[in-house]
């Protein structure tokens, strides 16, 4: 059980909720683990807290048209409905359901300015109720991430991408979740993650209710959890909340209310803003004021610089029928399968690994890549597959720094930098345009074969000094270019690569220096050899070589039951 899932089984916990497998799971990280051990300690202070305001939360008559329609859904059977769930397993707090409800508003009434508070109170409540009993839910909306990356992660400098969620709750529990190079489908029996960018997949062979660091789009999914989670969370942590009542462009009245949730993380935190959950976030839902549905939301980072929207929730369908093809899940023949933390072997050895140093495992991971010694490296890492092997086999390690922790993670992050093994590639220039200078129209590989075609649409222009460009012999002119790149300087590359390339490459760079990477770090050094000419394609091909380095933080994390420490990302 990892933090997320920790945190959101915390209350059931204090109340006693779980199963025996689910409680000792949770049990187990709340010992190893300080920052959920706090959580859990300032739940059942809130839960102490609204025990002793039970009576008196039974007396306020702002409750009462509220605790109606919440008793009239306790009195059908359980099943019926998610809100009944929700009330057994979210809001006990010690109390009846109903009561623990009532002691939450009369709280958060407290906090709360009077306008506000008569606002919320219905808001939530009849937007839960309104959700209370959803056979399916299908929610589409846009993500700023980078498109193969974890479900949770985020970057307020990335384009956005789109993520989609399928949720079935009757006749049984089935979703999927998909973004464009990764999908996760739980059928009803099992639940398989595949990663498309690097053919890997990762397989529970059971049914999830959450998996795989979906959490918080499932808590949207179940939108009776999601309103009153919510606002548990603003009555426990002090979050601020606002509402406030617009028309929607359909001419209908909209209730909006906003939500600012702060991670606890320290600005200077490694992990902070960098996953949905360690971020700091103004949350904005909006419900059509008189069936109480929630119809769209949107999440926005708030940093020091100011706020960017990150995730925009425009599509949100109730109750509809969804394909049964939506919970199969196509998976590529040469797929190559992670093995799950408890699920590592014991080595024979195994103590020699679980007793080093972070530093120390990072070292023996890419010296293990460099020797190409596969074996020894899958030690390490799981799966180690063909795209791993291209990519570091030969690698040098340049340095390794310190190891350093973020509270948001339970391992350990290690400075590294490497040179990987260099690239042979070959460019592709002509002369066959009006200036009569060699421009770049592709790049290929040591077999002239394709693989960026890069066309202009437009000529290039004849320039001032165009007689010195054209003296150029293809070799220096794909020189030219490529040093130009190096020193980011955009104008000179104009002159040999077209202009759309030129901006995309500039975006790049821009985005990097934002994230705090030095932009001339991210392109390679350029070696650049001999040109030769293809009759059969009228063409000249300049033979290229690529060293590239990079730095960056090796994630790597020991709490498995072997406790052999396990490359976790950063690759």
């Amino acid at each position: 059980m990892n933090c997320a899932e920790c945190r959101d089984h915390l209350v059931a916990c204090a109340e006693g909720l779980l199963d025996r497998e689910e409680f000792l799971q949770c049990q187990t990280h709340l010992e190893s683990c300080a920052d959920c051990r706090e959580e859990y300690q300032s739940i059942t202070r809130l839960q102490q807290r609204l025990v002793a305001s039970g009576q008196a939360a039974a007396e306020v008559s702002v409750i009462a048209p509220v605790m109606q329609r919440i008793l009239h859904e306790r009195e059908k059977p359980e099943r019926a409905t998610i809100m009944s769930r929700l009330l057994k397993h979210r809001w006990g707090f010690g109390l009846s359901a109903a009561a623990g409800v009532a002691a939450a508003i009369i709280l958060f009434a407290i906090l709360a300015p009077a306008n506000v508070q008569a606002k919320a109170v219905e808001i939530l409540a009849k937007g839960a109720q309104a959700a209370a009993k959803l056979t399916s839910i299908h929610l589409r909306g846009q993500l700023r991430t980078a498109p193969g990356d974890n479900f949770g992660y985020i970057n307020a400098d990335a384009p956005f991408y789109t993520i989609e969620v399928w949720k079935q709750f009757d006749p049984d529990l089935k979703w999927r979740i998909e973004k464009p190079q990764r999908v996760i489908v739980m059928d009803g029996k099992s639940t398989v993650m595949l990663i498309k960018s690097g053919n890997v997949g990762v397989k529970l062979p059971q049914r999830t209710t959450s998996a795989f660091d979906t959490d918080w789009l499932q808590r949207i999914a179940n939108l009776s959890n999601a309103l009153t989670n919510e606002l548990k969370n603003a009555l426990a942590k002090g979050w601020k909340l606002g509402v406030t009542e617009e028309t929607g462009p359909d001419g209908k009245l909209k209730s909006v209310v906003t939500i600012m949730a702060t991670s606890g993380l320290p600005d200077n935190d490694y992990g902070k803003n960098a996953f949905m959950e360690n971020a700091d976030t103004r949350r904005v839902y909006h419900f059509d004021a008189a069936s109480g549905l929630l119809e769209a939301a949107q999440v926005y980072v708030v940093r020091p610089s100011g706020e960017v929207q990150i995730f925009d929730l425009s599509e949100i369908d109730y109750n509809q029928p969804i394909a049964a093809d939506t919970w199969a899940l196509e998976l590529p023949a040469d797929v190559s399968w992670a093995k799950l933390p408890e699920s590592l072997p014991k080595l024979p050895d195994n103590e020699k690994y679980s007793s080093i140093t972070a530093e120390q495992a990072a070292r023996a991971f890419f010296e293990a890549c460099g020797r190409e010694d596969w074996d020894e490296a899958g030690k390490f890492m799981s799966p180690v597959n063909e795209q791993t092997k291209q990519y570091l086999g030969g690698v040098q390690i340049v340095s390794l720094g310190d190891a350093f922790t973020s509270k948001s993670y339970g391992g350990k992050f290690v400075p590294y930098e490497i040179k990987l093994r260099p690239q042979e590639f070959t460019v592709r220039v002509s002369n066959e345009n009006p200036a009569h200078r060699y421009v770049v129209t592709g790049i290929c590989d040591t077999n002239l074969n394709v693989q960026q075609d890069l066309k202009w649409t437009n000529p290039p222009a004849i320039l001032p000094d165009n007689d010195t460009y054209a003296k150029m012999s293809p070799a220096e002119a794909a020189k030219a270019c490529l040093d130009a790149w190096k020193r980011l300087d955009w104008d000179e590359m104009r002159k040999f690569d077209p202009g759309y390339d030129v901006e995309d490459e500039k975006a790049k760079a821009a985005t990097a220096e934002k994230n705090g990477t030095d932009p001339h770090g991210r392109i390679p050094l350029m070696e650049v050899g001999e040109a030769s000419w293809s009759a059969e394609q009228s063409a000249w091909f300049v033979k290229c070589r690529a060293y590239q380095t990079k730095k960056w933080n090796l994630a790597v994390r020991q709490d498995n039951p072997v406790k052999r420490w396990q490359v976790d990302g950063g690759i």
